[in-house]
């Protein structure tokens, strides 16, 4: 028998492996990016306005990237040297702290005593938060909390009145009195689970005992009603989450927590923008005379992306020993380790210079004057802007259904949501990606741009009707033609329309306005709709824009090809 040879292209199989490893590392850190910021204590707007600034980083710095390295043929540093940067720069939000929070509530002593942790018209207390308020009735376990009450001598003479608490600190040979602070600290144990614990614009429990300086009261009651502000710290999650209120006044832009969460997030975003502008064009390089296999290395990527965020969503909830606070530790590390093995890699990547051109803007200024050309920037705006929608705030809807109408099942949402990203990669982008070049080949560029603005409609309507989020899940296979072949067909359209002394611009040009244009409309109208609409309502107003625009890209190359068919017969 003759022996089989296999031959192995260590250009392209090196670039395969970067992608793997590359794209495989951020996507544990990138993917919960929104639910870190949430759980770091910001809002869908600071969010939304957050990833709005980091999309035009991105806007700015991939052009000016483009053009230094068509001038001055410094791919490869700058391509090893931003790879590095981002595990450095994700491995770092592993140090940014949350913004000052406490978790506080009233203390009200009456007939009854209650512990008042959220109210509507309590500007001192938290809002209640809807999607909570119904996990109350499951508890079944008493709460043991702490209390940190404020000084307040009425309330205090009251409950030493009431409860017959003996203050050691009263002199009684001389009658002086000395200053107590002891009645700052409180134990009390609630009572929860029956109905009339939540009134009408607040969730108030009863105290069950009480235990404060030596001495233990069974349903506590005073003879007059007298009430205090507490800080509380409870063995229960919900109570702690329905109590939780910002600590500081004034705007978030003073608070040194959020610019360092700023800037490690800005320095984040630019090595990625840096990094993806750079390693596709080098991709193409290594093709050669076949870009049409670009779609056969970046699924490599997918795959990766796929497999680390399912790995890292497990990750994260089997470290995490709360329902509501995550531990995302284990994801930092991760992508710190398969960084730090992708840039070694990297490094043996043979990577052609660009052959400068002094006519780089003149080059650039010509194809953008071109209708077809006009028309292909603004489908990747619009592209940018559907784009952000999941990108941003899937995970956070997926959250919010479970919350409101699956509760039990919270303990492995950070699971479910790397199942999400797993099937949009391996079951989604793996497949069209692969076969990207053949799709292209048979319905042209244009008709592929049409056909994601439709299915991204079709996305975000199903979105809007489901109530479990498990079913999310097989929505995510539309993807593949939202993000795999649209992708593959931005950077195709890109190269073929690109001067070859001005690829890399020209590539660069077209991310930008993707994540620079795109996205940072996306995310600052998305979380502004989302805050506003809710999750539901944002999504099928978001299908509904999807759909017209793609009626309109329709539209435009029926009207384009029937006036390039009366120009060649006349």
């Amino acid at each position: 028998m003759l022996p089989i040879r296999i031959r192995i292209n260590k250009r392209t199989l090196r670039m395969k492996l970067h992608y793997f490893l590359y794209m495989g590392g951020i996507a544990s850190v990138q993917g919960f990016a929104p639910t870190i910021a949430k759980q770091l204590g910001y809002s869908p707007m600071v969010v939304g306005s957050v990833f709005t600034y980091l999309s035009m980083l991105s806007f700015f710095v991939k052009p000016i990237v483009g053009i230094i390295v068509d001038k001055f043929r410094v791919k490869r540093i700058m391509f090893l040297a931003f790879v590095l940067s981002c595990g450095l720069t994700a491995f770092s939000l592993n140090f940014i702290q949350k913004i000052p929070t406490e978790a506080a509530a009233n203390l009200s002593c009456g007939n009854t005593t209650v512990l008042n942790v959220c109210s509507n018209d309590d500007d001192r207390l938290s809002q209640c938060d809807d999607s909570l308020l119904k996990l109350i009735k499951n508890i079944a376990e008493p709460i043991e909390c702490q209390l940190r009450c404020e000084q307040n001598e009425p309330f205090r003479d009251e409950i030493y009145k009431s409860w017959s608490i003996v203050d050691h600190n009263i002199n009684i040979n001389t009658n002086t009195t000395y200053k107590n602070d002891g009645f700052e600290d409180l134990d009390v144990t609630l009572i929860i689970g029956a109905t009339d614990q939540i009134e009408k614009n607040d969730v108030v429990f009863q105290v069950k005992s009480a235990h404060i300086m030596k001495t233990q009261v069974a349903f506590p009651y005073c003879q007059r009603q007298v009430s205090t502000r507490c800080k509380i710290d409870c063995s229960n999650d919900v109570v702690m989450e329905l109590a939780t209120v910002q600590k500081f006044e004034g705007s978030i832009f003073g608070l040194h927590q959020f610019w360092k969460y700023l800037t490690v997030m800005s320095l984040f975003w630019i090595s990625q923008a840096i990094t993806w502008s750079l390693q596709d064009p080098i991709c193409f390089d290594i093709l050669d005379d076949k870009p049409e296999d670009f779609g056969k290395q970046r699924c490599w990527g997918s795959i990766s992306w796929g497999i680390f965020s399912v790995f890292g969503g497990v990750l994260v909830d089997y470290f995490s020993n709360s329902d509501y606070e995550k531990n995302y530790v284990p994801v930092y590390y991760l992508c710190l380790i398969i960084i730090l093995w992708d840039f070694a890699l990297a490094y043996k990547i043979e990577i052609t210079e660009t052959i400068g051109s002094k006519n780089t803007f003149s080059d650039v200024f010509k194809l953008i004057t071109n209708m077809n050309v006009i028309v292909y920037l603004i489908w990747i705006v619009v592209m940018g802007i559907c784009t952000t929608m999941p990108w941003n705030y899937l995970f956070w809807y997926m959250e919010d259904l479970t919350q409101k109408y699956h509760s039990d099942k919270q303990s492995w949402t950070k699971t479910l949501q790397g199942l999400a990203i797993g099937i949009q990669c391996i079951g989604g982008e793996l497949p069209l990606l692969f076969f990207s070049g053949w799709f292209i080949k048979r319905i042209g560029h244009t008709y592929c741009m049409a056909l994601g603005l439709f299915a991204f409609a079709l996305r975000f309507y199903l979105y809007s009707v489901i109530t479990n989020p498990i079913w999310i899940l097989p929505v995510e296979f539309t993807n593949g033609i939202t993000f795999g072949l649209c992708h593959a067909v931005l950077l195709a359209y890109a190269r073929f329309i690109a001067p070859q002394s001005s690829a890399t611009t020209v590539v660069a040009l077209s991310g930008a306005l993707f994540e620079g244009v795109g996205t940072s409309i996306g995310g600052l109208v998305g979380g502004f709709m989302y805050q506003t609409y809710g999750g539901e309502r944002t999504f099928e107003l978001f299908a509904y824009g999807s759909l017209i625009m793609g009626i309109l890209h329709v539209i435009f190359i029926k009207l384009n090809n029937r006036s390039i068919k009366m120009k060649t017969t006349q």
